[in-house]
């Protein structure tokens, strides 16, 4: 099923006329219509940032995995939201 779908989007799914690159599918790039390059820059820069926010937070939870043993979600399920109770 996984195959026959990716296959599906790569027949179907086409890179839109107009668009800003080869990249672009239209995926909610119409925000951008109307929008000067300082504004398109800033909500690049902003979308760059949150990705990296992103990263550093999956980050955290292996480093927690390899530290532990466990999953963070794991690990309060057994030892409670705040750590063991006293």
């Amino acid at each position: 099923q996984l195959v026959a779908f990716i296959g599906a989007h790569e027949i179907l799914v086409k890179p839109r006329a107009n668009g800003m690159g080869t990249y672009d599918f239209g995926f909610g790039s119409e925000l951008l219509e109307g929008a000067d390059d300082a504004e398109i820059q800033r909500r690049q820069t902003s979308e760059r940032n949150n990705g990296r926010l992103a990263m550093m937070a999956v980050l955290g939870m292996m480093w927690q995995d390899g530290t532990f043993g466990m999953s963070p979600f794991a690990l309060m399920r057994e030892t409670g939201l705040w750590g063991p109770n006293i």
